[in-house]
């Protein structure tokens, strides 16, 4: 996890960025997420939460890697509520994936509810946990940022907070035109 940290670090350093963890006084009042992410000037930007995607245990019924995501999120809501309740600043939860049996569709199928198909068309067969228990939770994370030990980075934006959309695309000199938005059937 030690690394995982780091390499969200590192992500944040390329854009000139840098983090800082949450003193021992705020860590001891209740849970915190793993980083403030300030601009070079010390302005704080938002809030970052790491999470690790471990290699998962198969079984019968619900899929696994779609509990754990969940999961996930879910805990990453209650740090991230700690310290930034009414959502002054953007939320930014990322993923440092292990498991080769996991990747980012799993991520986009469990924050959307669909399945992206060849064609770029996107069908709904993944509701059951999109708008199960992190149904709410979800759109108060404006940013997921997705890594893979040996693929490019990808980053899935909620935009559920026009004012949080631009700042994060403004720090990661994103163009928000450039995003390409799915839509289900």
């Amino acid at each position: 996890m030690k690394n995982d940290k780091q390499k969200i670090e590192i992500f944040f350093e390329n854009y000139a960025l840098k983090v800082s963890r949450f003193s021992k006084p705020e860590m001891r009042s209740g849970k915190t997420p793993d980083f403030k992410v300030q601009n070079s000037s010390g302005e704080l930007l938002c809030y970052c939460e790491v999470k690790s995607v471990e290699p998962g245990i198969g079984g019968i019924g619900k899929d696994p890697i779609f509990n754990r995501l969940t999961d996930d999120i879910n805990k990453a809501m209650k740090q991230f509520d700690a310290v930034n309740p009414d959502l002054v600043l953007p939320n930014v939860l990322a993923f440092v994936n292990h498991d080769s049996l996991c990747g980012f569709p799993d991520l986009y199928g469990v924050l959307t509810g669909n399945a992206i198909i060849e064609s770029s068309k996107a069908i709904p067969i993944y509701r059951l946990y999109s708008e199960g228990r992190i149904k709410d939770k979800k759109d108060r994370i404006h940013l997921f940022v997705w890594l893979d030990d040996f693929k490019p980075f990808r980053l899935l934006f909620s935009q559920t907070n026009e004012n949080h959309h631009k700042l994060l695309c403004s720090f990661l000199n994103i163009n928000p035109s450039t995003i390409k938005i799915i839509e289900s059937k």
